[in-house]
């Protein structure tokens, strides 16, 4: 079980994941007012990348963790 957590957290992120943050990333800009290509913007990507490398998948926790909100 550790093993198979271990290998899903350092898999590469591929199209369907990178739709998801995309998606999270989105929500977070929108929910907070902030320009989609803003320094803003960029920095709650990284953030989101990390959570998401720490094991957070669901757009839902996700959205929640950056924007202190329950979403939806």
């Amino acid at each position: 079980m550790i093993d198979e957590t271990a290998r899903k957290l350092d898999a590469p992120i591929g199209p369907v994941e990178l739709a998801l943050l995309q998606r999270v990333l989105t929500d977070v800009c929108d929910i907070r007012g902030q320009a989609h290509t803003s320094p803003e913007a960029e920095q709650s990507a990284k953030v989101i990348i990390s959570l998401f490398e720490s094991g957070i998948r669901n757009r839902h926790q996700l959205v929640a963790m950056m924007t202190g909100r329950k979403f939806p």
